[in-house]
């Protein structure tokens, strides 16, 4: 099964790593982006072709960056939306704050300091309007930052203990950030921070990845731990019988969660394979998963190849076809059929 879902791999040039992707649509086709280190590149699977994307440094503007002449960028995380037709990207690592370029011409559009908190998640949110960016750590700052390119857009911070990963949806016209963490999930308006929900996982786990998705036309948050299981939350509000609709928490997953990665889930993602909703997740042990968010577990064996820990995996289209494109630490994309 493993082998007739793969629909072909790809490795960085070089020696470089990838720690995080994204995806962005170009022309009707999906273009990768892939960061690790101080290397950003694109990837375009279907002629299979690599280009490595030089970006400005980061903390030009930063009048101590005269001091470290060698000085690299680091990104581990990142993030890419399209705005007055041009690709933009943000990224940012576990030793440099959150900054936005110019995909294409590698311009700095909005830099970083010295004094920036440094990111572990970065995330694109999703909703009307400029695009925005979120941005979280779990180890260097609390809370999550919502921002945009131009720097003229006002911030909103969104109250929180360490993220380890974001999600974001556009939902019933407001526009929604989700972030694990050591509990479990929250979830806020993005426009005025306001949080509108939680969810709580097992104690001693903590949520490392999550996304939106609908069950029955109902918005439900998936949540992956560092446990290696997978929980699925109704966000209806539907569930605490009120009958005063709107957004809800403080609820029991809607069934017992999913469990079968021998080790954490870096990143998950989700889907709707042919009439069936799932999630893909990314596991530290080397292994992507599919799994029935309707409660049926796991879809079919694991998807295996990767020599190392998977970091990464995002859903998308590819000649109309929906795939979850995945990547490892030893720099191999591989791109996965989840419509068998």
């Amino acid at each position: 099964m493993s082998d007739e879902r793969l629909i072909l791999s790809s490795s960085v040039p070089g020696e470089s790593r990838i720690d995080d992707l994204a995806v962005v649509d170009v022309d009707g086709a999906p273009l990768v982006v892939c960061a690790g280190y101080s290397s950003l590149w694109t990837w375009a699977p279907v002629p299979d072709e690599w280009r490595e994307r030089p970006l400005a440094y980061a903390f030009a503007g930063d009048p101590l960056a005269a001091e470290y002449p060698d000085a690299q960028n680091d990104v581990d995380s990142v993030a890419v939306a399209v705005s007055e037709g041009r690709l933009v990207v943000a990224a940012g690592g576990d030793e440099q704050g959150a900054a936005i370029w110019d995909l294409d011409s590698g311009e700095l559009l909005r830099g970083t300091t010295y004094n920036e908190p440094y990111v572990s998640s970065l995330a694109t949110v999703k909703g009307e309007g400029p695009p925005l960016f979120a941005a979280s750590s779990g180890v260097h700052w609390d809370g999550v930052r919502v921002w945009g390119p131009s720097g003229e857009e006002s911030e909103v911070e969104l109250d929180a203990g360490p993220v380890w990963g974001l999600a974001t949806a556009h939902l019933d016209g407001c526009a929604l950030v989700a972030g694990g963490g050591e509990e479990g999930v929250e979830v806020w308006d993005a426009e005025n921070g306001e949080q509108v929900a939680s969810f709580y996982v097992d104690e001693e786990e903590r949520a490392y990845a999550v996304a939106f998705s609908r069950l029955d036309g109902r918005p439900v948050v998936v949540a992956g731990t560092d446990q290696g299981k997978v929980y699925v939350f109704d966000l209806s509000g539907d569930g605490d019988g009120d009958g005063d609709g709107g957004w809800d928490g403080d609820e029991d997953p809607l069934h017992e969660p999913f469990t079968g990665h021998e080790g954490g889930i870096n990143a998950l993602d989700v889907a709707v394979a042919g009439d069936r909703a799932v999630a893909v997740t990314a596991g530290e042990d080397g292994t992507v998963r599919i799994w029935d968010l309707a409660g049926g577990g796991q879809v079919g064996p694991p998807l295996t190849g990767h020599k190392w820990s998977v970091e990464a995996v995002v859903v998308t289209t590819m000649q109309e076809r929906t795939v979850a494109v995945s990547a490892d630490r030893d720099g191999v994309v591989r791109v996965w059929d989840l419509t068998l």
